[in-house]
């Protein structure tokens, strides 16, 4: 159902609109405007598609504060948003988004814009700025959409170059955070058949996080975009659409808000699994302080094992002490070409795309300054080289990313700490082009038609750094093979999940027919082929086994081969058939009810690299998802175009929806069954010309129904009859099947080597997998409420002044599928009001706007790291109170 109110009413972007008739004479009832869609790649009323619907013109972005990507949660029903951990996000549509941790993994959403499909979209970092419409698609589109939409589609279109009217806009704004932001467009029709756009926003504000060890404001925002298009008409039946548009960030926007850990005493997980407090994990739980302590490295060692001292976690989510202000880069070039033409009874559309796109993200790994450290006199003694080069000021060096990725060592070197400190680096590199092509008939009958073709190719570069002055320490002092400092050659080790290439090239076939059994009952029935083609090279690297001995070691440092580690290189390709089936009843002029089933299909993918001592048995790539949807909706117009009402409700059927976890120092994608049920309602009421509300009222019940999984957070799965074990060689995690009492008498410590404890007799396991049957979806709340009102004053002159509140609150949900108690998220809501004066033409206007009046710091996803680093939690939230002025001409 689109949501609209217009603040401009004759600059409304006719497409996607549903408005009161604010010219309308005071008191007279409005009427709710036709809204035109996309959603069935034709242009109709969208009361007239047998598809859940939520559709915003520009207007509407404006009155609802929809700035960007996020926001649309708060007005589109069963819609969740987080933050991930890592270069992305996860948007869900009815429980279903981007959970998954690979640099194969797809989107459960489909992205679309101007019809052109990306794979790797950067829409969470820039506020949307001349859009003509924003349409969110609820359910699986896996006909005319196809791959990777099996949660929905969100598409963007932004606004097209326009002959034979010169108009524009320039809006600049001012809040609170020194938020500053100018927007602006500007029409130019050249001739009667070519027209220029050219549109642009410059966004600037400081951090929501205070960097208490630094001074500085953190998470802030440094951004530009620019766009430019065209409208060619060569003859009166074809259309050209041309837009470029470049996007560029370069900021200290921050990838989670808090790091957040209940301390474990024992150091066997760094965290403990029944909570989250203010806290920080135990430091002799994590890799690279066991391999710099005394326990690994003797009296050179320069943590003392055992140590649960910890530096402060101050009790705010807004507030850290970090040895590291973030550096954030990003920057996208997008093209998109449309070209249509009409025959007599057919038109023939072509849509291409193409997307360069950049990111680079560096941040201390747990918000936090490590323990101070003291060098001991012996070390300058023994390897004057090594102390002169490395040492010569009595700090640690901290490698930087490089190239050649020798670390420090090799002299790339990001600071120097007298701290035990760690930072990890995210970034990637995309490419990739599309093209499809599409015929449809426009015939006088009862039958009709639709049928296109689609290839899209994406190239994908993708890495993951964790960086540690531990593991700088050690190989400063630990002899290696060959040459090096003193004699000793090892390559500052850094954990590295290291993606060279990855390529997906999919290919579709599809096709829809319209049949009209009367002028009130249609039958549409859709197909899809699809063939997808993924191939990957990638590795992993830290500790590393040398295939012919079993030898575990670090990289050799040498001239020649810096790095020597082998890619995996692997390939596998998926074909399957998607499609629809629908019957819609128009019983009355404004009322339908419809019936649909459809078949949605994810690519599979390949796990990351891994280490195959750890996992020897696991699997290095996990199946595509099956979806089978069935719904049920109604769409009415009441009351003489007063009230707008739609229902829906849907059942899916999902077979192996793709899921995730992370455990010893990497990610595994697994592949489960489950049902998802809802229901969801949208009203619109405009009693008179002055007043409009709007309500949107969902409900969700997700269900796993098939996955037994090792928990990371607990591998004893809450039971007392096994022992948890911290193995000192890995910083792993592995369970004894016996007794702590029992595994206490027998072995000794909980602190030891699960392989040699293996070896001794001892029953040792990875976990004990939790039955997660009955399990919630992450990030999916079972009910969610928004409600929104508004009220215009005319006042004298011909000026208006209309004020809006909007109102969001989602139930209570888990923010892992392992429904722990230590993983739900409470239940939560947000308040948003802004008011806004127009000129009497139009030209001017003034709006003030307040964003969570209650500046309130709602949790809303969560990312568990590994037992490495001490299982602790990166948590996401809601950005806090904002308020401002924007002034605004329109010419």
């Amino acid at each position: 159902m689109s949501q609209s109110t217009v603040l401009r009413p004759t600059r409304v972007a006719a497409s996607v609109a549903l408005v009161s008739a604010l010219g309308a004479s005071q008191g007279a009832y409005a009427q709710l405007e036709e809204v035109i869609v996309t959603a069935q790649k034709r242009l109709e009323s969208a009361q007239d598609v047998p598809i859940a619907i939520t559709a915003f013109d520009a207007d509407a972005l404006i009155s609802k504060q929809i700035a960007g990507f996020a926001d649309i949660r708060f007005t589109a029903p069963n819609v969740t948003y987080s933050k991930a951990n890592f270069t992305g996000n996860n948007f869900q549509i009815r429980g279903i988004g981007t959970t998954l941790v690979a640099a194969s993994a797809d989107q459960g959403v489909g992205i679309h814009v101007n019809e052109v499909p990306i794979n790797a979209p950067r829409l969470f970092e820039t506020e949307y700025f001349d859009v003509q419409a924003i349409e969110v698609l609820r359910g699986p589109q896996g006909t005319l959409y196809g791959r990777n939409a099996t949660g929905g589609t969100v598409n963007m279109a932004t606004a097209p170059a326009e002959i034979g009217e010169f108009l524009g806009n320039f809006e600049g704004q001012y809040g609170e955070y020194d938020h500053k932001k100018v927007v602006g467009h500007v029409n130019v029709p050249v001739n009667d058949s070519f027209a220029m756009r050219f549109a642009g926003i410059y966004l600037e504000r400081d951090g929501y996080t205070e960097n208490l060890f630094t001074g500085n404001d953190v998470d802030g925002r440094d951004q530009y975009a620019a766009r430019a298009s065209f409208k060619w008409l060569p003859t009166e039946n074809t259309t050209v659409d041309l837009m470029f548009s470049y996007f560029e960030e370069d900021s200290n926007r921050s990838r989670s808000t808090k790091t957040m850990c209940r301390n474990d005493p024992s150091g066997v997980l760094g965290c403990l699994p029944d909570g989250l407090d203010f806290d920080l994990p135990n430091p002799s739980s994590q890799l690279s302080n066991i391999l710099a302590s005394d326990l690994a490295l003797g009296p050179l060692g320069i943590f003392p094992f055992g140590s649960n001292e910890r530096p402060e976690n101050p009790n705010d989510l807004r507030k850290t002490i970090s040895d590291f202000d973030p550096e954030y880069f990003a920057d996208e070039t997008l093209i998109t070409l449309n070209i249509t033409h009409e025959f007599d009874n057919h038109t023939v559309a072509l849509v291409a795309g193409y997307q360069e796109s950049e990111i680079e993200s560096e941040m201390d790994y747990q918000w936090s300054v490590g323990s101070e450290v003291e060098l001991s006199p012996a070390l300058q003694l023994l390897f004057p080289e090594t102390y002169a080069t490395q040492f010569f000021d009595g700090q640690l060096p901290m490698s930087a990313r490089a190239p050649e990725g020798t670390g420090s060592i090799g002299g790339a070197v990001k600071s120097r700490n007298s701290t035990l400190e760690s930072y990890d680096n995210s970034n990637q590199d995309t490419d990739q082009y599309s093209l499809e092509v599409r015929i449809q008939s426009d015939y006088d009958g009862n039958f009709n038609w639709l049928a296109g073709a689609f290839y899209m190719d994406v190239d994908l570069e993708n890495s993951y750094f964790v960086f540690a002055n531990g593991f700088d320490y050690l190989a400063s002092v630990v002899p290696g093979a060959t040459a090096g400092l003193d004699g000793f050659g090892w390559v500052a080790p850094q954990f590295m999940s290291d993606t060279a290439e990855y390529t997906i090239e999919s290919t579709a076939l599809f096709g829809e027919i319209y049949y009209n059994f009367s002028d009130e009952i249609k039958l549409t029935l859709g197909l899809r082929y699809t063939e997808d083609e993924k191939t990957i090279q990638d590795r992993q690297l830290l500790l590393n086994e040398d295939e012919a001995t079993g030898e575990r070691f670090f990289r050799p440092f040498g001239d020649d081969s810096p790095i020597d580690v082998p890619y995996r290189n692997d390939d596998d390709s998926w074909e399957e058939f998607t499609g629809r089936a629908v019957i819609d009843w128009q019983f009355a002029s404004d009322n339908m009810v419809y019936a649909s089933y459809s078949r949605g299909y994810k690519g599979g993918g390949f796990n990351p690299p891994f280490d195959p001592l750890l996992f020897p048995s696991s699997s290095p790539t996990f199946e595509p998802e099956f979806v089978d949807a069935f719904e049920i909706g109604s769409k009415n117009i009441f009351f003489d175009g007063t009230l707008q009402a739609n229902a829906t409700l849907f059942y899916y059927d999902y077979e192996d929806l793709q899921v995730s976890k992370i455990v010893n120092r990497t990610s595994f994608n697994e592949n489960t069954d489950a049902e998802i049920f809802g229901l969801e309602a949208e009203f619109v009421w405009a009693p008179t010309d002055q007043w409009m509300f709007n309500a949107n009222l969902a409900y969700l019940d997700t269900e796993i129904t098939d996955l037994q999984s090792i928990d990371p957070r607990d591998p004893s799965d809450g039971r007392d009859d096994v022992t948890i074990i911290k193995d000192l060689t890995n910083a792993a995690n592995c369970v004894a099947l016996l007794p702590p009492d029992v595994f206490e008498a027998v072995a000794g410590s909980q602190l030891s080597d699960c392989a040699a404890l293996s070896a001794a007799g001892i029953p040792i396991t990875d976990g004990i997998a939790a039955d997660l049957s009955g399990a919630e979806l992450q990030n999916s709340p079972e009910y969610s409420i928004s409600i929104g009102a508004q009220y215009t004053f005319y006042l004298p002159g011909n000026h208006s002044l209309t004020s809006r509140v909007d109102y969001y609150w989602q139930d209570e949900m888990y923010g892992r599928n392992f429904n722990k108690d230590v993983d739900r998220i409470d239940d939560w809501d947000i308040w948003n009001a802004q008011l806004t004066l127009m000129s009497a033409n139009e030209s001017w206007y003034a709006r003030a706007y307040v964003k969570n009046i209650g500046d309130d710091d709602h949790l809303v996803g969560m990312f568990v790291t590994d037992p490495s680093s001490g299982l602790f939690t990166n948590v996401f939230t809601v950005e806090p109170r904002n308020y401002g002025l924007a002034l605004g001409y329109n010419f």
